[in-house]
């Protein structure tokens, strides 16, 4: 077997394994019956999953931020139930002080499912009219990375999350998507000098 073929059964076996977590924790439909509408995004939606995460995000208006908190203690409840165990939680009030990636409320968390496998989500409750900007451009950036080299960009996240304190903080998944789109490269030195040169 091709590494290349080695990747992209990675990405398809981790993508299952993320849609039965779902499946088997209705988070989709708990977070529908709380907030609405709610639409997973990021790399399970790009099919290029190179590990245990998943991101998720919906409109939540800044009146519903006490109703988001809550939710974590729900979610915890609800993971036990299922066979599944919280390990972290992290909270954010990004209303009160709004980040550069726009104004919203988080949770970050960390758990063990059912396999006792480690995953990581990330679920954002972005402000309702940002939510809809989000979404357009998701659509777009789906278009975009059809055309792109899905092996290369499996490949560099790879790579990247290998070397320690790199994958997030001097690079990140959405640098790699837009390199790979701009065909600027094939290597990690290539894919921080293109990051450089954008910022």
């Amino acid at each position: 077997m091709s590494d290349a073929q080695s990747r992209a059964n990675t990405a398809q076996a981790l993508e299952t394994e993320a849609r039965e977590v779902l499946e088997r924790l209705d988070l989709l439909g708990l977070l529908a019956a709380r907030f609405g509408e709610v639409a997973t995004t990021g790399s399970l939606s790009y099919g290029l999953m190179v590990w245990r995460d998943m991101d998720i995000h919906m409109p939540v208006a800044p009146e519903a931020r006490l109703d988001w908190v809550r939710f974590g203690l729900e979610l915890a409840q609800h993971m036990e139930a299922v066979g599944m165990r919280l390990h972290k939680g992290h909270y954010l009030d990004d209303y009160v002080d709004p980040h550069p990636l726009g104004a919203g409320l988080y949770w970050g968390i960390e758990f063990r499912d059912h396999q006792d496998r480690a995953w990581k989500a990330d679920l954002w409750g972005w402000a309702p009219d940002d939510f809809v900007r989000r979404c357009a451009r998701d659509e777009a950036l789906m278009a975009d990375l059809a055309r792109a080299d899905s092996d290369l960009i499996l490949r560099l996240k790879t790579e990247a999350r290998a070397r320690p304190d790199y994958y997030g903080r001097i690079v990140t998944s959405f640098d790699v998507y837009g390199f790979a789109i701009a065909r600027a490269g094939e290597s990690l030195d290539e894919l921080e000098a293109w990051v450089a040169e954008q910022r």
